[in-house]
């Protein structure tokens, strides 16, 4: 039997699907990580708060951000499938409750081909001994303690000179 690729998407699919509440959790945290992608104003006011497959609560901030609501449910539920069609809901529940911290999308991994490498003592003639040395010239008179301990460090990069 040969072996084919299968997606992250359709794997991860697969196994969430195996239970519906990791599945309702999923999209509630995708969605507070997203929700500020939503047309304004109704991210200023308003953050998921709860998802269970039928019903979607939103924290709004006080109770006339509720009322507001209220009269533009039917807009802003429009706005929330058009952004999120896969996320599947019947009710639109609002609760005056504190806005929760949404949390924030992962940061990327670094890159090893950016790693910080010490820097060396530079070449004679080279671009980086040329820049030194006119730092050096600038900051060589100064008295600030900042700018002295620059210069120190700047004297240990700069080539040795041989007379």
């Amino acid at each position: 039997m040969p072996f084919e690729p299968v997606s992250v998407a359709r794997t991860l699919f697969q196994l969430l699907s195996r239970n519906p509440q990791l599945l309702h959790q999923f999209h509630l945290s995708r969605l507070q990580m997203e929700w500020s992608r939503l047309s304004a104003p109704y991210p200023d006011g308003t953050a998921p708060l709860a998802y269970d497959g039928v019903t979607l609560t939103l924290a709004v901030r006080n109770i006339v951000w509720r009322q507001e609501l209220g009269l533009r449910h039917r807009e802003l539920e429009a706005a929330i499938r058009a952004a999120w069609p896969e996320l599947a809901f019947s009710e639109l529940r609002f609760r005056v409750h504190e806005l929760p911290r949404m949390p924030a999308p992962p940061a990327p991994p670094a890159d090893p081909a950016l790693r910080q490498r010490p820097i060396g003592r530079t070449t004679p003639g080279s671009p980086g001994e040329q820049e030194f040395r006119r730092l050096h010239d600038e900051w060589k008179d100064s008295e600030e303690p900042f700018a002295r301990s620059l210069l120190r460090m700047l004297e240990q990069r700069l080539p040795e000179d041989k007379e």
